[in-house]
């Protein structure tokens, strides 16, 4: 067992600053919703004569806050276990209409780390500010945001959510690394494209020559984009690996998971026509 003298001096992970996704979803949308508040109070017309458009300006401030507040909340259904077909029966529109409204933005919270904060910061003590600063306008409620979260209900729960985090923290370290390549390879296909099969050394070179040349360029074409394929096919295999590591997420990194398995063979088809068909 540790020294808890031995455990004080350490360093504190960064990884520990961070709360369950579940709560840190929670805290997210409470920080949101926060900003919403002051965005109403900062819009009301105090000024005898504003300028012109700027209450039209203000409302549509707030609108786009809203908008915040309503894709925060979905982050937050979908991390507490809420499926696409119960946020769509709330939201009055289909399972698929919920999906496609809102599954980039459940894909962008995973993709930073489902943390509402900077590593830096500790969620818990934001919370907590955010708790002080709720208590004054309602000192009912002592501790709106903290009291529901689960690191606060069950002592003990924030350092095993820390643990947690490590296995997808490294994979998303992963994916990152593969989108960088992808990234690569695709610059290098276009560079390819714009450039095109290399002329003849002297005018009017032989018909060899130009063969020689295409098939050259398609050579390196298709190269690169088996190179991608290969890439597509390591970014699926990190999100089915993903979907054990982030259950509550599943079915977000199985769609992505299928989407790279998707590319990848579309991609080996190109390169298998630039080399005739041959496999």
């Amino acid at each position: 067992m540790t020294d808890p003298a031995d455990a004080s001096s350490a360093p504190p992970s960064a990884e520990f600053h961070r709360l369950s996704p579940r709560d840190e979803s929670r805290v997210a949308l409470a920080l949101t919703l926060r900003q919403l508040v002051d965005a109403a109070l900062d819009a009301v017309p105090v000024a005898p004569d504003p300028a012109p458009g700027d209450l039209l300006r203000a409302a549509l401030q707030l609108q786009r806050r809203a908008e915040d507040v309503l894709r925060e909340a979905v982050v937050a259904e979908r991390e507490r276990g809420t499926t696409w077909n119960q946020i769509g029966e709330t939201a009055g529109i289909t399972r698929q209409s919920a999906h496609e409204k809102w599954y980039a933005d459940v894909h962008a919270w995973a993709a930073i780390g489902r943390s509402a904060l900077p590593p830096d910061l500790k969620t818990l003590e934001v919370a907590a500010e955010a708790d002080a600063r709720y208590a004054r306008l309602r000192p009912d409620r002592p501790h709106a945001i903290t009291s529901g979260l689960d690191a606060v209900r069950y002592p003990g729960s924030h350092a095993y959510e820390a643990s947690l985090r490590t296995r997808g923290s490294v994979l998303h370290a992963r994916r990152t690394d593969l989108d960088g390549q992808a990234d690569r390879l695709n610059d290098q296909y276009s560079a390819l494209h714009a450039r095109g099969p290399a002329a003849p050394s002297a005018v009017g070179g032989d018909a060899l020559e130009m063969l020689a040349a295409y098939r050259g360029h398609a050579d390196a074409v298709r190269t690169n984009r088996l190179a991608l394929a290969t890439v597509h096919d390591e970014i699926a295999d990190v999100y089915e690996e993903l979907v054990t590591a982030e259950p509550s997420l599943s079915e977000e990194h199985r769609t992505q998971a299928d989407w790279h398995r998707s590319a990848s063979e579309q991609t080996r088809g190109y390169a298998d026509l630039l080399n005739g068909g041959e496999h």
